[in-house]
């Protein structure tokens, strides 16, 4: 029997990095540095997400927005190469979404994003046709496509757990520093995710608990099925309805 590719919808931000290799660390005040190159390569969570989920073999569609650029050529052509169906709104009034990545040789990394067209991504502009027959759906990209922040996608989610699918969240570090309002556009998305994706800061903001493993049962008792947290050099941990499940990390 021929297995069938899983049908995976990815919803969120087209980015392109400009990134940096790893630096020492500056001191304190102005300082110039100089580095052999700047990388430009794809990035955004939810691209990144989709481009490696069709790598392992899912029949990948992108929905998001770019504007009429070089950095929209890029995206484009790393979607193809990559066998990502994507369906992209254009937004000629505003660049394709950019990051500059300030890494470090430590690890540490500074990322300076201008969100661009992703602003423009609305409900509207993720019809159910588009989700319809999905397995999977995820949202990421969270803050950066500001239109859809809070009830449009719990709203998305919850749709795509109606036609049957499963569903993620990935809403990364919120820029302007977790005010409540924004706690609060995250956690009413949780009753329709079925994995929270987040970091131990993320987890720990969201859920307003110090702990991560207590932010992850938090998250969990407001309705996310199960949390996945990103622990660095310590790998990952999840918090399921059975209990916590450990993996280290590894080389990539």
């Amino acid at each position: 029997m021929v297995r069938r590719q899983p049908r995976v919808v990815a919803v969120g931000d087209g980015i392109v990095d400009l990134v940096t290799p790893p630096m020492e660390d500056f001191p304190a005040g102005d300082f110039q540095a100089e580095v052999p190159r700047f990388d430009r390569l794809p990035g955004g969570n939810a691209t990144n997400f989709a481009l490696q989920i069709a790598s392992l073999g899912a029949a990948t569609t992108f929905i998001g927005a770019v504007g009429s650029d070089s950095n929209a050529r890029l995206l484009r052509r790393r979607y193809q190469e990559y066998g990502v169906r994507a369906r992209l709104l254009v937004d000629s009034h505003r660049p394709t979404g950019a990051t500059m990545a300030l890494t470090w040789a430590t690890g540490r990394r500074t990322l300076v994003t201008n969100p661009g067209a992703n602003a423009r991504l609305r409900l509207q502009d993720v019809p159910a046709k588009m989700i319809r027959g999905a397995q999977h759906v995820h949202r990421a990209g969270f803050w950066w496509t500001s239109a859809l922040v809070g009830k449009p996608t719990a709203t998305l989610l919850a749709r795509a757990r109606r036609i049957g699918a499963t569903t993620s969240l990935d809403v990364s570090t919120d820029p302007k520093g977790w005010p409540k309002t924004r706690i609060e556009a995250v956690r009413v998305c949780l009753p329709h995710v079925d994995v929270f994706f987040g970091n131990e800061t993320e987890v720990c903001a969201v859920a307003r608990e110090r702990s991560p493993i207590r932010a992850g049962d938090r998250l969990r008792s407001l309705g996310a099925a199960e949390v996945v947290i990103h622990r660095g050099e310590e790998g990952s941990t999840a918090v399921t309805p059975s209990g916590t499940v450990a993996s280290p990390a590894f080389e990539v």
